[in-house]
């Protein structure tokens, strides 16, 4: 096994967690897959996964409230483009911070 690069470890385990908890969020509070999917990048099948918790599981409480006030800044159309992808730079930002201090 090689070394994985921290970009790496975000692609392939924190990214998938804000996604999924951001679906979650925002199929509860009625958008619609396809939407969701739209504003994720990614595709309907994914946020199905999502969405059954079959992929992207979060389990840091105050980082899902960081993830239901942007679900909420994005149903209100206060964020979005550019602006979404720097609160998610950050929200990622946190959970790796989290991460090196256990």
């Amino acid at each position: 096994m090689g070394l994985k690069s921290p970009c790496e470890e975000v692609a392939l385990k924190v990214l998938p967690m804000i996604r999924g908890e951001l679906a979650r969020e925002l199929v509860e509070r009625g958008l619609s897959k396809k939407e969701v999917a739209e504003i994720l990048g990614v595709t309907v099948a994914a946020i199905s996964q999502y969405t059954k918790g079959k992929r992207g599981v979060l389990k840091d409480e105050r980082i899902r409230e960081n993830i239901k006030d942007l679900a909420e800044e994005i149903i209100s159309g206060k964020i979005k483009g550019d602006d979404l992808s720097r609160k998610i730079c950050e929200i990622c930002g946190m959970i790796r911070r989290n991460a090196e201090q256990s």
